[in-house]
């Protein structure tokens, strides 16, 4: 296994940090909590120019076709300015799923406009009162004169107000269905959900919405499908969470050399360096975890537990850094006009998204068991 980043992976990866540094600071993300739509524009176009929105769509259907070694890249780029984009509900897990599980013509209709940032799709599983396990799923739909129309609630739903399309994840005839649902169907009802940490998140409801039976994917087993798309997107989670962690350290450390108290910089004292020191360690150690789940999966090997074990340990690394660097930077570090508050905010949130903490526990030891 060589880790080791290619000259391109490099290039990749200086282009992202250099396009969030020019586009992106931290007074507009306070500014983008308040917006309407959640997100940048002007980073989301830019994305789409120099071909990051197509990182894991074949070149076959207009994406850069490129591994998840390099989506990794990205998303830890993205996490280090916590950039409030919908690159991960729509170039990762749409779009995995979609090119899994979708038709020929879902594929060669939808895919092309993805990579290139010009509509967006984003998956609508989670239900109130329901876990995370798409088994679980109760939304119901049926046929209807030549139609499917849909009747129930979602929850969760990133960015659906800015959507092109809602990926539906639904029941009908008792088994389970993706269909791709036009956002300004008759009968959606998007509302909005407050959150610590400013996300643009929705509840959907679906009040008899109808839309065409093509919309329906035909391809691969959906169950199937989902877990390789989700399992991937795991992966990209977690690599948010590491880049938000490495920033969040390079924070508290320029703060810890600033900073004076009893005639020396307060990094000079043992329980703050220790601090530091902690995370530096935990960030790196998951760092390598993550990259080691995006290789097995571009190398065709094994990679779901270790995806698991990814997002699980990134996010609680993300969560303890910024704990500390929150502590390091005394009184300031709670002020809402400082920065480190933005990043223990998110950290959480990464957390809680997609799969939480106890339901991964849960798929973890299933897999340690043998289950």
């Amino acid at each position: 296994m060589n880790l080791d980043f290619s000259d391109e992976q490099t290039l990749l990866r200086e282009t992202v940090r250099s396009l969030c540094a020019d586009l992106l600071d931290s007074q507009q993300l306070r500014a983008l909590e308040r917006d309407e739509g959640g997100y940048s524009r002007r980073v989301w176009h830019a994305l789409g120019e120099t071909g990051v929105t197509g990182v894991l769509v074949s070149e076959s259907h207009g994406g850069v076709g490129l591994g998840l070694i390099d989506c990794a890249i990205v998303h830890e780029e993205l996490g280090r300015c916590l950039a409030p984009v919908p690159h991960i509900p729509s170039c990762v897990l749409a779009a995995r799923l979609i090119a899994l599980a979708g038709s020929d013509a879902q594929r060669h209709g939808w895919l092309p406009a993805i990579a290139a940032g010009e509509r967006i799709v984003v998956p609508a599983w989670q239900e109130p009162g329901n876990s995370a396990d798409i088994e679980r799923v109760a939304l119901a739909a049926r046929h209807a004169h030549g139609r499917i129309v849909l009747a129930g609630a979602k929850t969760l739903v990133p960015f659906a107000n800015s959507a092109d399309a809602l990926l539906v994840i639904a029941r009908l005839d008792g088994e389970l269905v993706a269909l791709l649902v036009p956002t300004h169907s008759a009968g959606i009802n998007l509302v909005d959900l407050p959150n610590h940490a400013g996300q643009k998140l929705m509840r959907v409801d679906f009040a008899e919405v109808a839309v065409d039976a093509q919309n329906l994917f035909d391809g691969a087993p959906l169950a199937e499908a989902w877990q390789r798309a989700m399992h991937e997107t795991l992966v990209a989670l977690a690599a948010e969470s590491i880049g938000g962690a490495a920033r969040m350290l390079e924070m508290a450390t320029a703060y810890a050399k600033e900073r004076v108290q009893f005639g020396q910089p307060i990094g000079a004292f043992q329980a703050i360096a220790h601090y530091l020191a902690d995370a530096a360690t935990e960030i790196e150690g998951v760092r390598w975890l993550v990259y080691q789940a995006a290789w097995a999966a571009d190398t065709g090997r094994p990679f779901e537990q270790l995806a698991l074990m990814a997002k699980l340990q990134a996010g609680a690394v993300f969560r303890r850094a910024t704990q500390k660097g929150v502590q390091i930077h005394g009184g300031l570090g709670f002020s809402l006009d400082a920065d480190p508050q933005l990043f223990y905010r998110r950290a959480k949130h990464q957390q809680l998204m997609y799969w939480d903490r106890a339901y991964l526990e849960r798929r973890i030891a299933a897999g340690v068991f043998g289950a």
